[in-house]
């Protein structure tokens, strides 16, 4: 490729007004060769295991001759995506990469320092060795729980068999080829534990009564699969999240005098050690701070073991967030909600906080949620419910959809799923909306309720259930108490 020269060239940075000079980064140039593209982005970029949630995202403009260039703040291996039209790869950086990248369509080839790290996962995904092509194999679940060992095994071989060939011909940095092994081995872990279900659930056959080969009992111990130096991966995190709630359900069934909190804490702080519990217990409180919970006694616990600094600031951040939203409770709007683009039914542009202006003297509802949430859909029938319950009453119940409404057909699709033609919006840019980066929500279903002057009252409200249909739920008589209210 010819060297670049900038024109002209923009860059956006969210969740990063500037690049300071003390920071290491990487530096990325490139040019588009094809296509209408007016931006590069790169998402979820993300240096840690435990980063998930709050993972940055940047935007390269694009110039009129293709151009465009970007800095990524960094101080460890990091992953993501980068994305150019209808077209993504991965992508991994590390302090101090300085290289080019040339776009045509679906072919994306890198140059100059940490280029071979990125040209590999590229010939990586033309081989269709690639992390989603790994998630692939237990879609729908058609394999038997043997079968789908075998295949999971395979796959994962030829994926390190791919990375060691590779290596013959080609230089690539040890920490980066230690974490793609590292992370091939957590994929497989993960699929075969989690897969009895979903095998469970498409075939309509209990879970119980499956006979499974003996993998998934070695991979159902924590000490079969805990290692230390997995803990640069998160599904390796969210496996033994998983596997210790589960653990901790068996141990309250073997000892019916044993409290959640108490089996928690003993799974937690006895079954696993190292680095690998100060992670997984970061995890845990991470994912709790996230959804509105204080654990008070797992935090204190979590200060006496934690000697790493990854955790210690990753949960440090996460308290911060979780003080900083609690202090929303009953205050007006923040401007990352009132600026925030969503769409009508017709697709035309306005503000959350406009939306909120329309609705003002009513209790507000909101359905944060997306076609493709199983949980969300299922939810449906009992909001439907709930509010003809409280038809009486100033509350109303607006559904705020994730998903892209400027498809064909999408909003027949929410009218559809939702039971409604009224109080439908849809946040413009998806996931990437201001009030959820600010939030820190990055999944649906999410629930928040707003009083009748449009102060924010709960972030993380209950979901609508089948109660509904025989009682009166706490989650009435909170909307009812807040109607009935006199300003």
């Amino acid at each position: 490729m010819k060297n670049l020269t900038l024109l002209s060239f923009l860059v956006i940075l969210l969740f990063s007004c500037k690049t300071h000079e003390n920071e290491n980064v990487a530096k990325i140039h490139g040019k588009v060769l094809s296509g209408n593209i007016q931006n590069v982005k790169f998402d979820w970029i993300t240096s840690n295991a435990l980063q998930d949630g709050s993972a940055n995202k940047y935007i390269a403009k694009v110039d009129s001759e293709g151009f465009f260039s970007v800095e990524i703040p960094i101080n460890n291996l990091s992953s993501g995506r980068i994305l150019s039209g209808r077209y993504s790869h991965n992508i991994f950086f590390e302090p101090g990469d300085d290289f080019s990248i040339e776009i045509d369509a679906d072919t994306i080839v890198y140059k100059g320092t940490g280029a071979e790290k990125n040209n590999f996962l590229y010939a990586l995904e033309k081989e269709k060795l690639s992390d989603m092509d790994y998630y692939s194999i237990s879609v729908r679940g058609k394999l038997t729980p043997e079968e789908f060992v075998n295949e999971s095994e395979s796959f994962k071989q030829k994926r390190l068999d791919f990375i060691n060939s590779y290596l013959e011909q080609h230089k690539l940095n040890k920490e980066f080829v230690d974490y793609f092994k590292t992370k091939s081995v957590a994929i497989y872990e993960n699929l075969i534990r989690s897969y009895p279900r979903k095998y469970s659930y498409f075939n309509k056959i209990p879970v119980d009564s499956l006979k499974l080969p003996d993998e998934y009992n070695r991979l159902n111990v924590i000490s079969n699969i805990m290692d230390d130096k997995k803990v640069v991966t998160s599904i390796y995190l969210l496996n033994l999240r998983n596997l210790v709630y589960g653990k901790a359900h068996e141990l309250m069934n073997t000892d019916s005098s044993l409290k959640w909190q108490s089996a928690l804490e003993t799974i937690l702080f006895d079954s696993l050690s190292g680095k690998t519990r100060e992670y997984v217990v970061a995890k845990w409180l991470n994912l709790s701070f996230g959804y509105d919970r204080y654990d008070t006694t797992i935090y204190n616990k979590f200060r006496e073991i934690a000697t790493d600094s990854i955790p210690i600031k990753a949960v440090e951040e996460s308290l911060n967030k979780y003080n900083e939203k609690r202090s929303l409770i009953g205050k007006p709007l923040r401007p990352e909600f009132i600026q925030t683009a969503i769409l009508d039914t017709s697709n035309t542009e306005l503000t959350f906080g406009q939306m909120m202006e329309k609705y003002k003297g009513n209790v507000i509802y909101l359905d944060i949620w997306g076609l493709g949430c199983g949980p969300c859909r299922a939810a449906m029938p009992y909001s439907k419910k709930m509010k003809e319950k409280l038809k009486e009453y100033p509350v109303k119940f607006i559904y705020l959809t994730t998903d892209n409404t400027t498809r064909d057909g999408v909003w027949e699709m929410i009218y559809r799923a939702t039971f409604s033609k009224e109080d439908q919006y849809s946040f413009k840019n998806g996931f990437n909306a201001k009030l959820l980066k600010y939030m820190g929500i990055n999944y649906v279903p999410c629930y928040m309720i707003f009083d009748k002057e449009g102060n924010l009252m709960d972030f993380n409200a209950d979901r609508p259930t089948r109660m509904v249909e025989t009682t009166e739920t706490p989650l009435e008589k909170t909307l009812k108490k807040l109607a009935l209210k006199q300003e």
